[in-house]
C-alpha cells in the first residue's frame, strides 16, 4: 500500500466513525428518566405494646442515662459541640423517662434534678462554653451526678415503680 492510499483509507475511517456515531458511549453518559412503579408500597400497621413500667425497664434507663452522662463529662472540655448537646440531651430524655416510670412522690423529687439537668443543656445550645464555664458547669453536673446515682439508682427504686406510665 501506499502513502496516499493509508491516508485515504485513514480519512475514510474517520469520517465513517464521524457520521455513525457513538450512541453506546453516548448512552452511558446520558441520565435515564426514572420509572415509576406500579405497585404502591404497603405498609403494616405497627403493633400496640402493651409495655408498662417495670423495674428492668427503669434499670435500662437508669444505665443508659448513666453513660450518657459519662459521655457528657468526658466531651465537656472538647470542641466538638455537636456532641455536647447530643449527650446532654440524651441524658435528659433518660432522666424524664426514669421520672414516667416513678411515684408522684419520687417524681416530683427528680423533677429538681431534671431541670437543673435543662438547665445545663439550654446553656450548652446557647452559650459559648467557655473554660470558666466549663468548671462551672463540670462540677454541676458532678454533683448532680452523685445525687442521682445516691437517690434514685435501681436498688432503691423498687417500691417506687407505678403501675402504668405517667403520660398516658
Amino acid at each position: 500500500m501506499k502513502r496516499g492510499d493509508i491516508r485515504v483509507l485513514v480519512i475514510l475511517l474517520a469520517v465513517s466513525f464521524a457520521l455513525s456515531g457513538c450512541a453506546q458511549i453516548k448512552d452511558k453518559f446520558v441520565r435515564k428518566p426514572k420509572e415509576e412503579k406500579g405497585i404502591a408500597k404497603r405498609y403494616r400497621p405497627v403493633r400496640e405494646y402493651d409495655v408498662r413500667p417495670s423495674l428492668e425497664l427503669y434499670t435500662k434507663r437508669y444505665i443508659f442515662w448513666k453513660n450518657w452522662h459519662k459521655e457528657l463529662l468526658s466531651v465537656l472540655g472538647d470542641a466538638n459541640h455537636k456532641k455536647k448537646v447530643v449527650a446532654a440531651e440524651q441524658g435528659l430524655s433518660n432522666l424524664l423517662d426514669m421520672q414516667n416510670m416513678l411515684v408522684d412522690e419520687k417524681a416530683g423529687e427528680l423533677q429538681k434534678l431534671i431541670d437543673e439537668m435543662a438547665g445545663i443543656e439550654t446553656a450548652l445550645k446557647t452559650e459559648k462554653v467557655t473554660r470558666g464555664t466549663e468548671v462551672r458547669m463540670r462540677k454541676k453536673l458532678e454533683s448532680l451526678g452523685r445525687q442521682i446515682k445516691r437517690e434514685f439508682s435501681y436498688n432503691k427504686m423498687r417500691g417506687y415503680i407505678r403501675g402504668d406510665f405517667k403520660n398516658k
